[in-house]
């Protein structure tokens, strides 16, 4: 997965892995519960993130999401933000 254009996409506001109520119910989440469910099973976690970046497309990795259990999901939803948050951060303090 071409995770540069995912990347460059997520900053003009077009998220291809999740859809808006995915985004929007992971958001909602108890951060502290999400926390919990990580930290119960980080292996699982880490699994999703490899088999994620292994797909070939965008397309497919959003069909790879789908399938995940939902906590997974929202999990996946909150990292990604997290690294498009500090993608941006970064680049605001070099121009």
């Amino acid at each position: 997965m071409d995770t540069e254009r995912l990347l460059e996409s997520g900053e003009r506001g077009i998220h291809l892995l999740f859809d808006n109520g995915t985004i929007a119910a992971a958001f909602a989440q108890d951060a502290r519960r999400l926390e919990a469910w990580v930290r119960g099973d980080g292996v699982l976690v880490e699994r999703a993130i490899r088999g994620l970046l292994a797909q070939p497309s965008a397309t497919e990795g959003r069909a790879f999401v789908s399938r995940l259990p939902r906590e997974l999901q929202y999990v996946l939803v909150l990292l990604y933000f997290e690294l498009l948050d500090e993608r941006l951060r970064r680049r605001r303090t070099l121009h």
